[in-house]
């Protein structure tokens, strides 16, 4: 990391200092640019100036010795005049006559080279031309001026020429060697160029010692920001040392105490949704994706809690704890079990994708039976086979016996299957074990699992005091319809549920039996052995009627000794079949009640078909009263079947 930190530094300074010196590069050869091309068109605008100077000297010195009579000089004038015009760069200066001047006054002085078309063009058209011959070794200036007659200013070129206004006379040819002006342009821009680049290599020392704090604590404030984004709250604290005390100090200063405040608050952050959830998710070294993940799941387990504290009963519940365990904790193989008040168990729910067997079970039914049987409600701990195989008899896949060839040296006759571990987890419910989740996992999943486990106990506890809670209101609602002597349900019961009852009947286009049952001679029980041995009586008479009839059925203590059986779903003429079976049962049974007495007690029954008899509920049950009445008066210990001649009554 530091050779990483050490390299990009060196990278940074190098950016930095590269675009500054290309800039002062770009800049400088601009520079260089505009003044190489300045200089050369002041040098090219001079040469044009130099030439007119020339031309209007020669013009004005031929005029003079015109009008002086001493033309025939004009040879020593133009002589001289080439020696003094190298001086001024000038290579070649030449003067050519036109056709009217040769005309007038004969051919003059043989010419020193030929006329060029250049120059045949200057004199027939009267226009300048002027051009420009650069070469890598040269630079040069080539002018002809044509001369024209005039009659205006101080000479009237009239007066000794016959021709008119305008006529070319002749021209001057000006070649100018303009080679040392480009040396001179070319010298400066070398100086120059020299002390521009001692300059560069000056101001780039200087940068890299202005800069190098400046871009040390980029480079240290990137490196922070990039183990901020990934949580590294240590690694976002910046080293002071060596930095400038200005505004780059301060800025380094106001990081490290924003990174310690932050990674003040995300640490209280965990512990206080660490308490609330009641664990600690497992933690990394990235503070933020923590501090998300343990939110996130704080989240989940509230909108889990508004969810089941919606529902209506413990089996909605039982049905969410199943979804978090199945579809969010990913578990396949699972079990929850219920302990009764009388220290029985009942399978709730069961999740397996493996041949449990006719009982469909995880466990041995013996743990039904006998709660504490299950090691994880008698400890109240956690039960894990992973670390301790075997560690409970119950489970179905505990052992196995050997097979037929035997095991070696075991003698044991059964070996431990450590294909299937188990993780049972007790679930306290009132201050007790009320319900136990059983886990079921592989070997390869166990870590997994055990990683899980806080996660799951989470959910648990805030479904816990629900679970308590519809568990309270079921029994409330049980006691309010179920009668605590007998437990069969009241007559409240029956008013809740009766038009349920018939309106299930007529849907199926079934029969209802009603019977109306009566324990004969129960007054002289309770005057001759007391209430105590009367509801002993009545206790064994409803566990008769329970008995004869099926669970799909309705038994109901309507009152006193007095006794409704429902009899769902039935064949016309079978409840007399099913009365009879439970008066010969009441009649068969022996009792003991206190001191030793053995009492033998007979029931009478009146029995009523709905809707054979009639079409109205209450009014089978007051037919059933009837015939039971009957049943009395004809000697007891009866089943009589209500006929319509039994009604004496107009109307119900």
């Amino acid at each position: 990391m530091f050779l990483k930190n050490k390299n990009l530094n060196k990278s940074l300074k190098t950016k930095i200092i590269f675009r500054i010196v290309v800039l002062l590069v770009i800049l400088f050869v601009t520079i260089d640019l505009i003044f190489a091309f300045s200089f050369r068109q002041e040098s090219i605008s001079e040469a044009k100036i130099r030439s007119k100077t020339i031309a209007k000297v020669v013009r004005d010195g031929l005029t003079s010795l015109m009008v002086m009579g001493v033309i025939q000089d004009r040879k020593i004038f133009i002589s001289r005049l080439k020696k003094a015009s190298k001086q001024v760069d000038i290579q070649n200066i030449s003067i050519i006559r036109g056709n009217p001047v040769d005309k007038q006054f004969g051919p003059g002085f043989k010419s020193e080279k030929p006329v060029t078309a250049e120059e045949k063009y200057v004199l027939a058209s009267g226009i300048k031309i002027e051009k420009l011959d650069e070469t890598l070794n040269s630079v040069r200036y080539h002018v002809i001026i044509p001369y024209k007659a005039t009659s205006n200013g101080v000479v009237n070129c009239l007066m000794c020429h016959k021709v008119k206004s305008g006529t070319v006379l002749g021209a001057i040819s000006l070649t100018m060697n303009l080679s040392s002006v480009r040396a001179a342009t070319f010298k400066t821009i070398v100086q120059t160029s020299l002390i521009f680049l001692a300059f560069l290599i000056i101001l780039v020392l200087v940068l890299f010692r202005f800069f190098s704090p400046y871009i040390t604590l980029f480079q240290k404030i990137e490196h922070g920001m990039e183990n901020l984004k990934e949580g590294e709250m240590d690694g976002v604290l910046i080293d002071e040392k060596g930095l400038p005390d200005d505004e780059a100090g301060n800025v380094a200063k106001t990081l490290n105490e924003t990174s310690k405040s932050l990674k003040e608050i995300l640490s209280d952050i965990n512990f206080k949704v660490s308490s609330l959830i009641g664990y600690t998710v497992l933690k990394t070294d990235n503070y933020l994706k923590d501090t998300v993940k343990i939110i996130n799941e704080l989240v989940r387990i509230y909108n889990f809690k508004r969810v089941i504290e919606k529902d209506r009963t413990k089996n909605d519940i039982i049905n969410r704890i199943e979804s978090i365990i199945r579809d969010y904790m990913c578990f396949e193989n699972y079990a929850i079990y219920e302990v009764a008040d009388n220290n029985k168990m009942s399978l709730l729910a069961v999740g397996s994708k493996i041949n449990l067997g006719k009982d469909d079970m995880w466990c041995d039914r013996s743990s039904l039976e006998d709660a504490d049987s299950c090691r994880a409600k008698r400890t109240g701990g956690d039960v894990d086979s992973f670390n301790f195989p075997c560690i409970c008899q119950n489970f179905k896949f505990n052992s196995s016996e050997e097979d037929e060839a035997g095991s070696a040296g075991s003698g044991s006759g059964k070996t431990c299957n450590e294909k299937y571990n188990y993780y049972c987890i007790p679930i306290y419910i009132g201050g007790k074990v009320g319900m136990v989740l059983q886990l079921i996992f592989d070997n390869d999943v166990a870590d997994f699992v055990h990683w899980m486990i806080p996660y799951i106990k989470s959910y648990l506890a805030e479904a816990s005091p629900v679970i308590e809670s519809r568990k309270l209101m079921e029994l409330l609602k049980e006691q309010s319809i179920v009668d605590q002597l007998t437990g069969m349900y009241n007559r409240r019961y029956l008013d809740d549920t009766s038009q349920n009852i018939i309106a299930g009947i007529k849907r199926r286009g079934t029969n209802l039996g009603v019977l109306m049952l009566d324990v004969d001679h129960f007054k002289e029980v309770n005057d001759k052995y007391g209430h105590d041995n009367g509801d002993v009586v009545l206790k064994n008479v409803s566990k008769q009627i329970k008995k004869s009839i099926r669970t799909s059925d309705i038994a109901v203590r309507f009152g006193g000794e007095e006794f409704l059986a429902l009899l769902i779903d039935i064949r016309q003429g079978e409840a007399l079949e099913i009365a009879e079976k439970i008066r010969k049962a009441v009649e068969s049974s022996r009792l003991e009640i206190t001191g030793g007495i053995v009492l033998k007690k007979t029931i009478s029954i009146g029995v009523c078909e709905y809707p054979a008899d009639t079409e109205k509920f209450w009014q089978a049950i007051k037919y059933a009263d009837v015939a039971l009445y009957e049943a009395k008066e004809n000697g007891r210990n009866k089943v009589v079947r209500f006929t319509k001649d039994m009604w004496k009554e107009e109307e119900y």
